[in-house]
């Protein structure tokens, strides 16, 4: 389901922000709203505050999120995430904005309040984005349960949410993916070598606060796992970004040399199967779907082949 930013849930939303500013943070003085970004999870404002200055607004549009890819996500939690992942990358040298306040409403209404970060919008240049997530990775792992993860393993969660993703895409086109069996994946992801470090999972230009393409800050940490960074750079691959000047900026020359046959193919599928899902429910795109249905077939077709392929014939990403 999207949003719209001039729709009615966005401008009830914004009235009970402005009325919660006026009540509860009146000292503050935090002047007109305008809204900046309506996601699929929340809804995001400008102000200027004589307390912290211009300031954005993340406001949750609901307390319970349950969509195709994830279902039962708590509201409250990713709010709570986000300031905490913020703050931490933050202190750590990663470019995030500085986050004032959390309000956590006994009715359940929540926003978050983070220092407005100047931005022109422009692309992010691949060198930049790449910079970035490796101080990302670089960072220290916290102690903190984040949202989608919880308690599981990695491998675990992934081959999870690929199984029930896979049947969403099925119902969805009746279209019949030659997946993998869940115990062969999770034997599969259960690589000894792997390394466990934050990913943030949605390094996209919308999440990216940017001038003249050079990043400034990220934001949006509610994708955010602990896990191995090559699945995460697997989806900046499905995602287009896995460019020259990215593993420049990263600090790679190849980001999947050395993994197990078929951890890449799993991992790209990881990616590929979360966007069908997005355009074919999420945010509707029929011609997108059919695309990005069709990699998933072809991506399952590489793993049942891949004992009879050589390493170097890994599919590269169709756009």
């Amino acid at each position: 389901m999207t949003h719209e930013i001039a729709s009615p849930q966005a401008t009830r939303l914004l009235c009970r922000l402005e009325q919660e500013l006026q009540q509860t943070y009146a000292d503050w003085q935090v002047g007109e709203l305008s809204i900046i970004g309506a996601g699929l999870d929340a809804l995001v404002c400008r102000a200027d505050s004589i307390r912290f200055g211009p300031v954005a607004l993340r406001v949750p549009w609901t307390r319970w999120i349950s969509n195709d890819n994830d279902a039962d996500l708590d509201a409250r939690l990713l709010l709570e995430q986000e300031a905490t992942l913020a703050t931490h990358m933050r202190t750590h040298g990663v470019a995030a904005p500085q986050v004032f306040a959390l309000h956590l409403g006994a009715d359940s209404f929540d926003f978050l309040v983070s220092e407005f970060v100047e931005n022109d919008r422009s692309l992010p240049e691949g060198q930049s984005i790449g910079t970035l997530l490796r101080a990302i990775h670089d960072s220290p792992v916290i102690d903190h349960r984040l949202a989608v993860q919880g308690d599981v393993p990695i491998e675990d969660l992934v081959a999870e949410r690929l199984i029930q993703r896979a049947a969403v895409v099925e119902h969805l086109t009746n279209v019949r993916l030659p997946m993998p069996n869940l115990c062969d994946v999770r034997a599969t992801l259960a690589w000894p070598a792997a390394r466990r470090c934050i990913l943030h999972m949605d390094v996209r230009p919308e999440n990216m606060l940017t001038c003249a393409g050079k990043v400034r800050a990220i934001i949006d940490w509610s994708n955010a796992l602990l896990g191995d960074p090559v699945l995460e750079l697997a989806r900046i691959a499905e995602y287009g970004y896995l460019s020259d000047a990215f593993l420049a900026g990263y600090g790679l020359a190849d980001c999947f040399a050395h993994l197990p046959a078929g951890v890449e193919l799993l991992y790209r599928l990881d990616t590929a199967i979360m966007l069908a899902v997005v355009f074919l429910s999420e945010a509707p795109d029929p011609d997108r779907a059919v695309t990005q249905v069709q990699r998933v077939v072809d991506l399952c077709d590489a793993l049942n082949q891949r004992r009879a392929r050589p390493r170097t014939e890994m599919l590269p990403r169709s756009d």
